[in-house]
């Protein structure tokens, strides 16, 4: 069925519509590290490397925030971030703003004093002999 409506188009558009979607499909976006970890009531610092190779040039955006963190063709870039949760990055077309790739950064609370709590819990439940 596919192919019978790609017969169907005019030689012109479907051209057009393939070198469309292999310049949007060639963006990939790569971040290092995705993770970053912190203690309590602190906020979580994470310097990131960021690349992405694009033919047309392209914007990084934090999900829901309107301003580009990073905008360009790509090439390896250090960006620094405050995170207090996960956070989507958004890798965009700068002039259509078409979603080209995406990445998530993961942000992982770290408590020492958990495992000394859990410690004593369980030997609570030990009983005395």
């Amino acid at each position: 069925m596919i192919g019978s409506l790609l017969m169907a188009l005019p030689a012109g558009l479907l051209l057009a519509l393939c070198c469309c979607c292999q310049s949007l499909a060639a963006a990939e976006l790569k971040l290092n590290p995705r993770l970053c970890l912190h203690y309590p009531q602190e906020s979580c610092e994470l310097k990131v490397k960021v690349s992405w190779q694009q033919q047309v040039p392209a914007c990084l955006y934090q999900k829901a925030v309107p301003k580009p963190l990073l905008c360009g063709n790509g090439g390896e870039q250090q960006l620094k971030l405050m995170l207090t949760s996960h956070t989507r990055l958004e890798l965009r077309a700068q002039q259509s703003g078409v979603l080209l790739d995406s990445r998530l950064v993961r942000v992982l609370q770290v408590d020492l004093n958990a495992g000394d709590q859990l410690l004593k819990r369980s030997r609570a439940s030990w009983g005395t002999p």
